[in-house]
């Protein structure tokens, strides 16, 4: 091999139409140059790499190992999830698999669940250090400690379930292996008790306490109907109201007929007064003497006279003047009159007896007339009235319908609950535990995490700082980037002995 003399051939050279010269003030590098580069700084690198890449590791010795115990639930549809209303008449309806699950592992995630957890194995047991914590804290600040270490648990915990699929996977991770098991067993008794509750013994008594609401308001309903017919005077309404259309159809037929009587009877009365100006009220009934007579009797006693005395002598010429003023009064007017004897007319009495009893039918048939005339207007006044009164009652009525229809509704959904509540409590049918938690043989830490994640941000971070060394030189590093910024050919480059 040739000996080194400081000096090295280049076995590239830049033509004169490739080199660009660049007008940066700034040191053009390609890829190359700073892959060199990095090269060059690789003990700068590993100088802050290495420090983080230790306190990483020791932050990874100090983390604890957990041992995480895992089960399996399987969730389907129950008469708890379906949705019956209890009001409204609509159709029960069922929740989706994928409701279903997720509506589950949310209640695993109560923090319910997990209080009753802790309470019932103790804090000391599942958290020695958040209890001992507790211990020396003061009594104010014991309630948040209680919360983190509330949470830390919820965090600890997991349930998940792949899409469509009733089996939810649970699991809980504790420094203890037992104690892992131990937990999550508890926490799927808890879960079924608590789940118990929520679902069938918090609706106890809910509907016999609306029902006995319900009916409070229906007795008030009552009364207000009650209280409505009292007030305005009214034994039944529609009983009433029957009534009333039956007495004003009756008394609108009486009065017709009262008055075309009343009409009739008035025109009978009124022929009978006209046949009674015709009538007269007393009659001749026989005639003692008539003028005729009379004459008749002094014509004969001057034959009498004329056969003793003659014509001239005064007994003859009296009676004479006797017969002349007899005939005078015949031919006067007198003929067929004399002494009569009248008495009253049988006729008369008859028709005027009639036109009495005419006359006081027909006062009574004005009476009558005017009495069921103020009977229809009583009548009319009082339809009047209960047409008025008709909104409010058939409101009342429909209340009252309402709250019976709700009553009875409660007391059908509350018999029906009892028994599907007593049923549902001996058996969850739709809650299957797969398997129980069994503790756990190897545990798992993040060391290896944490310390891997160290050792890339230590390299990142030298990564980094060098690059930031690189882009800062205003030196030429390299022949290349010599060319790439001058634009002139590099012919040798000398090795410093430095």
């Amino acid at each position: 091999m040739p000996a080194d003399d400081g000096w090295n051939t280049v076995t590239h050279s830049v033509t004169a139409h490739q080199a660009r010269p660049s007008w940066s003030n700034r040191p053009q590098l390609s890829v190359m140059d700073m892959l060199v580069m990095l090269w060059r700084a690789k003990w700068a690198i590993a100088a802050i790499a290495l420090p983080i890449l230790a306190l990483s590791i020791l932050v990874a010795f100090t983390l604890p190992v957990k041992y995480e115990a895992a089960s399996r639930i399987q969730v389907t549809a129950g008469v708890e999830r379906v949705f019956d209303p209890i009001a409204g008449g609509v159709q029960g309806q069922v929740l989706g698999q994928e409701e279903i699950t997720e509506s589950e592992i949310d209640l695993l995630y109560s923090p319910e669940i997990a209080d009753r957890v802790i309470q019932a194995i103790g804090l000391g047991v599942i958290y020695p250090k958040a209890q001992a914590a507790m211990d020396r804290a003061p009594a104010a600040d014991r309630p948040v400690l209680y919360e983190r270490a509330l949470r830390s648990f919820q965090e600890d915990f997991y349930a998940t379930s792949r899409p469509k699929n009733p089996v939810i996977r649970i699991g809980y991770a504790n420094e203890d292996p037992l104690v892992a098991a131990d937990v999550l067993n508890t926490l799927m008794d808890v879960y079924l008790d608590y789940r118990s509750e929520i679902f069938l013994d918090q609706g106890e008594g809910v509907l016999g306490q609306q029902r006995e609401i319900t009916s409070q308001k229906l007795d008030q309903a009552d009364s207000a109907i009650q209280l409505f017919l009292t007030t305005n005077r009214i034994g039944d309404f529609d009983t009433e109201k029957s009534s009333v259309a039956g007495l004003y159809a009756s008394v609108t037929d009486q009065l017709f007929n009262v008055q075309a009587q009343k009409s009739e009877v008035g025109g009978r009365l009124a022929a009978l007064n006209a046949q009674l100006a015709l009538t007269s009220p007393t009659i001749d009934l026989y005639v003692e003497t008539n003028y005729e007579q009379q004459l008749l009797d002094l014509k004969i006693e001057r034959e009498q006279l004329l056969g003793i005395y003659l014509p001239s002598t005064p007994q003859v010429q009296a009676l004479d003047r006797r017969i002349e003023k007899v005939e005078a009064l015949i031919n006067g007017g007198g003929r067929g009159t004399g002494v009569k004897r009248t008495g009253p007319n049988d006729v008369y009495q008859t028709l005027d007896t009639r036109r009495v009893e005419l006359e006081a039918e027909h006062e009574a048939l004005k009476q009558r007339f005017e009495e069921l005339r103020r009977q229809k207007q009583e009548i009319e006044r009082r339809q009047l009235q209960l047409t008025r009164l008709e909104p409010r009652y058939q409101e009342l009525l429909r209340d009252r319908a309402i709250l019976e229809n709700q009553v009875r509704n409660l007391s059908v959904r509350e018999q029906d609950q009892r028994i599907t509540r007593e049923v549902t409590k001996a058996d969850f049918e739709n809650i299957q535990i797969l398997e129980r938690a069994r503790p756990p043989a190897e545990g798992k830490s993040l060391r290896k995490v944490v310390a891997i994640l160290g050792l890339l941000f230590g390299g990142f971070t030298g990564l980094v700082f060098a690059l930031i060394w690189i882009f800062t030189r205003s030196t030429l590093p390299t022949p290349s980037s010599v060319t790439q910024t001058t634009g002139l050919p590099v012919l040798a480059t000398v090795r410093s002995m430095r």
